[in-house]
């Protein structure tokens, strides 16, 4: 019997000790696996890195390049760059804004970002890789047409990586209005210059050394600063000619300017039949979720949005009772007081984002939720001078420096990531 239990007992312990070799069996491959995968690194599928990429802010990507050299050949690829413009293009949008009072301070630009919700100051971070002294002239995708008042000189610039272009040296005037546009059918960026009082316009192919008369007059002496640019087409609020007794700035627009990037033609619409337009204080073309927009302020206590759907139809209003915190003096200086003209854009389908300011009070950004009828006032600090203009502005690493030729590659391979 004794014999029986030390044998019964050496069974049990010789079972156990399979199950646990059999148990460490189990676990060395399991550990040796978790050792591989932390020396590996997560893994991500080739063909998803750009999509994820894609999606991220250009200030990021601009970060980003420095992880891997895969990365920096993604993120550098023209075509990659061109994408991820034209998705910030729709979720990301800012006002550039610049400050051009010499007598006040020297020449500014700011960056204001769409994006914050806060009703809390916001401070504008300066556009310090601008050419020294510069002054914001016009806006396309994220490029910039800068002055600079040291040596007259006039640059595309990028504000985020600081790459400059200059311009041929052919003196434009303060006096010139211009328009900043890509040219889809080419593929090159190009600038519009008018000429007042010769009622004579001009066209500059970026790249290229010269500018080239565009046949015929231009109808009207233009209000706004910057033109609004959408399919294919840039407007203008606009004066008559046959009104023009005072300086244009202190007429209310009676008619909107319409260039054909591609004819190369002008035509004119007229505007919203608004009585704020007799009353005109202020106001802006804006693109509304790829419709033509006006918004307008006239002696009312009211806002108004107008958009073009075959006709002009006033989509939206609000009270200046509806600003939270709204001085009562802004409020005043809106009916009593010529606006500065703010620029605007769409920050969602149901949002804008308004400069809007009067002389004594310039220091006002309106994030306006059309749905909810509410806004945001948000004051801006480090500003001093009233004697600016806004236009609409969205970060991207594209290169200023591009020829015809890649930029013509990057917009067919782009159009063609966009479907996949």
């Amino acid at each position: 019997m004794k014999m029986e239990k030390k044998r019964a007992v050496m069974m049990e312990s010789t079972a156990e000790l399979r199950k646990k070799l059999m148990k460490e069996k189990k676990k060395t491959p399991l550990v040796e696996k978790k050792s591989e995968r932390r020396k590996m690194g997560v893994h991500i599928p080739g063909h998803i890195t750009p999509e994820i990429l894609l999606r991220l802010p250009a200030r990021s990507l601009g970060k980003f390049r420095c992880v891997s050299k895969s990365w920096l050949s993604i993120t550098s690829n023209a075509a990659f760059v061109k994408s991820n413009t034209q998705h910030n293009l729709i979720t990301r949008r800012s006002l550039i804004t610049g400050e051009c009072d010499r007598m006040i301070q020297p020449i500014k630009s700011y960056l204001a970002s769409a994006e914050a919700t806060s009703e809390s100051a916001v401070r504008l971070q300066p556009m310090e890789t601008m050419p020294e002294n510069s002054y914001v002239m016009a806006s396309c995708d994220g490029l910039v047409c800068v002055r600079s008042f040291e040596d007259s000189q006039h640059y595309i610039s990028n504000p985020l990586t600081g790459q400059s272009i200059a311009l041929p040296l052919d003196p434009l005037r303060l006096t010139c209005k211009l328009g900043f546009y890509f040219h889809h059918s080419t593929s090159k960026y190009r600038l519009i210059r008018f000429k007042m009082p010769a009622n004579e316009s001009e066209v500059l192919v970026v790249g290229e050394n010269s500018w080239r008369l565009i046949p015929g007059t231009v109808p009207a002496s233009f209000h706004c600063e910057c033109p609004l640019d959408l399919s294919g087409k840039l407007y203008w609020l606009a004066h008559t000619r046959s009104k023009l007794v005072l300086e244009p700035a202190e007429l209310p627009p009676d008619i909107i300017v319409i260039f054909d990037e591609e004819e190369e033609v002008y035509s004119v619409i007229c505007p919203p039949p608004s009585k704020k337009l007799q009353e005109y204080l202020g106001g802006n073309l804006v693109n509304f979720n790829g419709e033509l927009g006006l918004w307008v302020a006239g002696l009312s206590d009211t806002i108004d949005l107008w958009i073009m759907d075959n006709f002009w139809i006033k989509r939206y209003s609000i009270n200046y009772a509806h600003i939270p915190k709204c001085p009562s003096r802004f409020k005043v200086e809106a009916r009593s007081l010529a606006w500065i003209l703010g620029g605007a854009i769409s920050t969602g389908d149901e949002e804008l984002l308004l400069d809007l300011s009067t002389i004594i009070e310039p220091h006002y950004f309106v994030r306006w939720n059309l749905k909810s009828k509410t806004c945001v006032l948000r004051h801006l600090i480090d500003r001093s001078s009233p004697y600016r203009s806004t236009f609409p502005y969205t970060e991207t690493l594209t290169d200023p420096h591009y020829s015809a030729s890649t930029l013509m590659e990057l917009t067919c391979t782009a159009s063609l990531l966009s479907q996949g």
